[in-house]
């Protein structure tokens, strides 16, 4: 193995990682909660090594350019799923990340179509990506204690679906109103 496949080797493990939260956190709930948040922590944690290790080596490649989102999108989308599932999370909150992640999709192969170029991760992406984990760990961790109806379920809702479609916008704003020069480089 070359140390170059590290990062997608790490977003492979997080796609794994994603199908265990969702098995511990289903079968074993509430009893589970506790290895489902830390295999959640986890999955974070080597997507910021992975995103490390790309950045800081030049390991960047097409693979981990899919990989990496997609190992991101389907652990944000399973752990909505499962606490909505739990009556922990209101329906809409996974209804809104999902539609956010489906428009990511299509800008993604707008970008792809327009430009022959698969988009990277920016700021405002990791930003969002750092409040959706804090902001799930919390539910995970508070579980119904918070509730789904309540105060709080509605303003960290709120918060991590702002920052989502912010940086929705952002990408969008950044990447597909860009146009590439000769080279086919973005200006």
């Amino acid at each position: 193995m070359k140390a170059k496949h590290i990062p997608n080797i790490l977003s492979v493990f997080r796609i794994l990682l994603s199908f265990a939260f969702a098995a511990i956190f289903i079968w074993w709930y509430p009893e589970g909660v506790v290895a489902a948040a830390i295999i959640f922590v986890v999955a974070g944690a080597s997507d910021v090594l992975d995103g490390i290790l790309a950045r800081r080596f030049g390991w960047i490649s097409n693979a981990g350019k899919i990989l990496d989102p997609l190992a991101d999108k389907l652990m944000q989308c399973i752990s909505l799923l499962c606490l909505g599932l739990r009556d922990i999370l209101p329906l809409w909150i996974f209804i809104l990340i999902v539609l956010k992640e489906v428009m990511m999709g299509l800008g993604a192969v707008i970008l792809y179509q327009k430009h022959r170029e698969i988009g990277v991760s920016k700021y405002f992406g990791k930003a969002y990506t750092v409040i959706f984990y804090a902001v799930v760990f919390v539910f995970l961790i508070a579980g119904n204690t918070i509730g789904e109806k309540t105060i709080a379920t509605y303003i960290l809702c709120a918060v991590m679906a702002a920052t989502g479609f912010g940086a929705l916008a952002l990408y969008y704003i950044n990447y597909l109103k860009t146009k590439p020069t000769e080279k086919g480089e973005k200006h």
